[in-house]
């Protein structure tokens, strides 16, 4: 994932918000203001830059019951094979608790492929920030300061370009779709689902 230093967007805040210098109550601002709208994008979409697949091995506890143990990324689909290597990949059923993947009784194999994405966890100086996101981050900061210096209007307009930059990026996961998940190719339902790779 490419990335920009947490450093050079707070620098790029503060040169379009006319700021000469950034206080400790500006920085505290804008590290606040930039988890704030960071983790809010983070939810809107499944970006391809947060997911990945994963292989997992699981095990059995003393209850007889599969799991792979703890993970620390959000599960978004679950598979008993790879489904870009193996056409006869199927979507399993599972269930998520206390971070611990349970397979159903019924799951017979010896591990598992996820589409994972990466847990939103909050920036702080030094960090790497996604660069994808640069341009509407700069917007909604700038925004939200605009708003608390009582320039609404300036607020407004960086709101609705922050949106509009927003909208930008959910056409580009648009496009990528079939980049970010297999395509699943829907049978009659009699027949398992199976999952192929387009090509």
């Amino acid at each position: 994932m490419q990335t920009i230093p947490y450093g050079n967007l707070e620098k790029r805040f503060q040169s379009v918000a006319g700021l000469a210098t950034l206080d400790a109550t500006d920085k505290f601002f804008f590290k606040q203001s930039l988890n704030s709208r960071l983790r809010d994008a983070w939810d809107r979409a499944d970006w391809p830059e947060l997911i990945e697949l994963k292989t997992l091995p699981l095990t059995r506890d003393t209850a007889n019951v599969l799991s792979t143990g703890q993970v620390d990324f959000d599960v978004l689909e679950v598979w008993d094979k790879h489904p870009y290597g193996d056409q006869t990949a199927q979507k399993i059923l599972y269930q998520i608790i206390e971070s611990d993947v349970l397979m159903r009784p019924t799951f017979t194999g010896s591990e598992i492929v996820v589409l994972a994405k990466k847990k939103f966890t909050d920036y702080e100086e030094g960090s790497l920030v996604p660069s994808f996101l640069e341009n509407y981050l700069l917007s909604a900061i700038l925004a939200d300061f605009f708003k608390g210096d009582g320039q609404a209007d300036r607020a407004i307009r960086e709101e609705n370009q922050a949106e509009e930059y927003m909208a930008r990026a959910f056409d580009r996961v648009e496009r990528l779709q079939q980049q970010n998940r297999p395509t699943i190719g829907q049978y009659s339902t009699t027949n398992p689902t199976l999952i192929y790779q387009s090509t």
